[in-house]
């Protein structure tokens, strides 16, 4: 199978809340990119497919979480993967900083931000 991902996946696990049609979900974040990410729960997820939503997630030792419209773009039960659409500047370069912490491979996450 060919991958077709401009982004790579990076393993990070946060707690997070998915808002939809002001449903609030709870879940965590499984995996992150400069693109989107993978959100699971316990509970039922029952978010459309190309629908939006709001994503919150806090990262350790900051106080203002981060906060993005994502589009669903894979949905079953427990799992959503979520496109970013739309973010602030500051939510933004606090996302970029993530990624590049966590990559190991900053050189990689300069050429991604190319294709953003």
């Amino acid at each position: 199978m060919i991958e077709r991902r401009r982004f790579q996946r990076i393993r990070f696990t946060a707690l997070c809340e998915l808002i939809h049609n002001r449903i609030s979900y709870k879940g965590r974040l499984e995996n992150i990119s400069l693109n989107g990410a993978l959100v699971s729960s316990n509970e039922g997820l029952i978010v459309p497919q190309d629908d939006e939503c709001i994503l919150t997630f806090s990262l350790t030792g900051e106080a203002d979480p981060l906060r993005m419209v994502v589009t669903v773009i894979y949905s079953n039960f427990t799992m959503i993967g979520i496109k970013f659409v739309s973010m602030d500047a500051e939510t933004r370069e606090r996302l970029i900083n993530l990624v590049t912490a966590l990559s190991g491979e900053p050189e990689r996450i300069t050429d991604e931000l190319r294709h953003l």
